[in-house]
């Protein structure tokens, strides 16, 4: 070992003894970032950045879990002492308040409308169904509500997106605007059946109106 090197090992070995220091190693082999006493392999006390240039699809940062309930990502509230997200081994995703997508105008291009969506909703099969955990076994017992995304592709490929792993997958938040127009078009016809009852009901009362006068004159 060269003498640049023992002189950084011992300042290493100094930092994580003494003091306050920017970096602490303690003696169970937690390694703490701007706090003394880390509880974690790596505790960092204050913000950090990943500065990635990776290639696409390649990950900036990566956690590997071995059992599908540890929390593979964790955000943890200080001011309301609460967990308000996290991502688990198994894949799903918790958030305390919900989701927010960007569709600020100043973001959107190329907008047009949805042609036929009432048809294409039409188009689509729910299904009832249990995750497989990819080696031919239930991942759980629990029963979940959705779309084959090969079926959703032919009928609504916007809402589809093929991930690195060749795995199709699908954004439910896309269907949204689908089942507002479908729902808005559906409306529309109904409004145009309750127009052509209420013509044919003044009609009738008409024909009903004169047979009761002529009847009435005779």
């Amino acid at each position: 070992m060269s003498y640049r090197n023992i002189l950084l090992v011992l300042s290493l070995l100094m930092i994580s003894q003494w003091g306050y220091s920017q970096l602490k190693v303690s003696p169970d082999g937690h390694v703490g970032i701007g706090i003394n006493n880390p509880k974690t392999r790596l505790h960092v006390y204050g913000e950090a950045l990943i500065d990635s240039h990776t290639l696409p699809w390649q990950s900036a940062f990566q956690t590997r879990v071995y059992n599908k309930n540890t929390s593979a990502y964790s955000l943890w509230n200080g001011y309301s002492e609460s967990e308000v997200f996290f991502v688990n081994g198994e894949g799903w995703s918790w958030s305390g308040q919900g989701a927010y997508i960007a569709t600020d105008s100043s973001l959107l291009q190329n907008r047009s409308k949805i042609h036929s969506p009432l048809e294409s909703v039409m188009k689509l099969n729910g299904i009832r169904f249990i995750y497989s955990d990819g080696k031919g076994h239930n991942s759980s017992n629990n029963y979940r509500l959705g779309l084959v995304a090969q079926e959703l592709e032919q009928v609504v490929p916007e809402a589809v997106k093929i991930m690195p792993d060749s795995l199709m997958s699908v954004s439910y938040s896309d269907l949204v605007p689908l089942l507002v127009e479908a729902m808005k078009e559906q409306q529309n016809q109904i409004s145009e059946l309750q127009m052509a009852l209420n013509e044919q009901e003044v009609e009738i009362n008409k024909i009903k109106s004169r047979r009761w006068f002529k009847k009435k004159t005779q």
